[in-house]
């Protein structure tokens, strides 16, 4: 089994992408730092 681990914010974008959500409102704050970064990486390819 793999030891990779990949942040919160990531898996909460790869569960809403399993869900089919292709859109996410939202303003920038602390609270949602580490989504906006993820979503904000190009190596995550979402």
């Amino acid at each position: 089994m793999s030891e990779k681990k990949i942040s919160a914010g990531l898996a909460a974008l790869k569960v809403m992408e399993g869900w089919g959500v292709h859109t996410i409102y939202g303003i920038p704050s602390g609270t949602l730092s580490g989504l906006m970064n993820a979503m904000g990486n190009p190596e995550n390819n979402i």
